[in-house]
């Protein structure tokens, strides 16, 4: 099974071509967590409507002296993920060869023949590689950040016409939840959410290449 070894190198990107490949909601959710942790970040919007998170060198979320991510708990799909890779032309899995575990366990990766086996080696970063995955073929997501001590009222009013596909509530935020949901308007997450509340709230449209 998959284990990280905190060597750091997923974390450093050399050029654009490394850069994380966000979906918009998660660009609008780091701001909210860079004005926080006081850090300044760069996106590059894609003719996709997916967007690139441009860094040069660590990761501002990066912290050197532990060799942790300081928004770990929340975090990115793409970082989630990590060392598996989506390559959405040819809607294939790839492991990342930036991945020093990958690299001493290269043999018994190439010889993964089923999705179950996928699973099994990596079991976390495959969930997230799911939730991606259901974002980027599901008939539209509504992405919604509000604000709230008590949140259970609002998911259960949100759960009688909606279906939510995702929550968080944040770690380094209170107050702070992310939720993403199918089946409904935005106009009726935003009356029940109230205006007052909401961070952002966007429906996500995204076009995959052919």
């Amino acid at each position: 099974m998959f284990k990280c070894d905190r060597c750091s190198d997923c974390c450093f990107f050399k050029g654009e071509d490394e850069d994380p490949v966000l979906l918009p909601h998660e660009v609008y959710y780091l701001k909210i967590l860079g004005k926080h942790f006081g850090v300044k970040l760069e996106f590059k919007q894609l003719e996709t409507g997916f967007y690139r998170w441009i860094i040069k060198g660590y990761c501002p979320f990066y912290d050197p002296e532990t060799r942790s991510c300081r928004i770990h708990v929340e975090k990115p799909l793409a970082c989630r993920m990590f060392p598996l890779l989506l390559d959405i032309v040819n809607v294939g899995v790839v492991a990342s060869s930036k991945c020093t575990w990958v690299g001493r366990c290269i043999g018994r990766i190439k010889n993964i023949s089923s999705e179950g086996e996928l699973a099994k080696i990596f079991p976390v970063e495959y969930e997230a590689l799911k939730e991606l995955l259901g974002v980027i073929y599901s008939n539209g997501v509504i992405a919604v950040a509000f604000r709230a001590k008590v949140a259970e009222d609002v998911l259960s009013k949100l759960r009688e016409k909606c279906e939510i596909t995702s929550c968080i509530e944040s770690k380094l935020l209170e107050g702070l939840h992310l939720v993403l949901i199918t089946g409904c308007s935005s106009k009726f997450v935003e009356e029940v959410v109230g205006s007052d509340n909401v961070e952002f709230l966007i429906e996500e449209k995204l076009v995959l290449v052919e």
